[in-house]
C-alpha cells in the first residue's frame, strides 16, 4: 500500500543506523486506529543485539528528519524497536538468512484451506518477483513451496 513511502523511509534509516552500530531490519505501516493515525514500526538490530539507548537515539533522529522533510503526509505514530525473540521476517533476504530455522508464516491467500504454515525453512529461490521459499510443513509433514509475494507476515519461532 505504502511501498514507495516505505522505501524512502528505509533509505533514511539506512543512513542513520550505522552511526549507532545498528542496521535496518525493516519498516512497516500498520493500519490507522480510530482517530490516532497509522503506526510506522521500524525494526532495528545490531550484530550483538541492540540496546535501548541506540533505539531511543535512532527514534529521535528519524522523527526529526521525517518531520523536517515532511516525508509522511498523514497522521502516524513512530515506533522504533528491535525485532524481538520471535523476529519478524520482512524481506526475502531474511528468509534466506534463516534457512534451517523454524518459522510461522501467515499467508495472503489460503493454500489447501490454510492461512498459516509452521515449519523449518529448507530453501530460498529466485531474486525478483518470482522468488520464494520452501518450508517443511509441520502440520502436513511435507515440503511446500511458497511464493514470497504470497507471504503476508513471517516470524522466527524460538521454542
Amino acid at each position: 500500500m505504502h511501498e514507495n513511502l516505505i522505501k524512502d523511509i528505509e533509505k533514511i534509516i539506512e543512513d542513520i543506523a550505522p552511526y549507532y552500530g545498528c542496521y535496518l531490519v525493516g519498516a512497516v505501516f500498520f493500519p490507522a486506529r480510530k482517530n490516532s493515525g497509522a503506526i510506522l514500526r521500524v525494526y532495528i538490530d545490531a550484530d550483538k543485539g541492540v540496546d535501548i539507548s541506540a533505539l531511543s537515539e535512532i527514534s529521535k533522529e528519524l522523527s526529526m528528519i521525517l518531520d523536517v522533510k515532511d516525508v509522511v503526509k498523514f497522521k502516524y505514530t513512530l515506533e522504533v524497536s528491535s525485532p524481538g525473540i520471535n523476529r519478524v521476517l520482512l524481506k526475502f533476504n531474511d528468509y534466506k538468512k534463516y534457512i534451517g530455522k523454524r518459522v510461522k508464516i501467515a499467508l495472503k491467500n489460503k493454500i489447501e484451506g490454510r492461512m498459516n504454515l509452521i515449519g523449518e525453512i529448507t530453501g530460498a529461490y529466485g531474486e525478483d518477483e518470482n522468488s520464494g521459499i520452501t518450508i517443511f510443513d509441520e502440520i502436513e509433514k511435507k515440503p511446500r513451496a511458497v511464493s514470497f509475494c504470497d507471504i503476508k507476515k513471517g516470524n522466527l519461532l524460538i521454542v
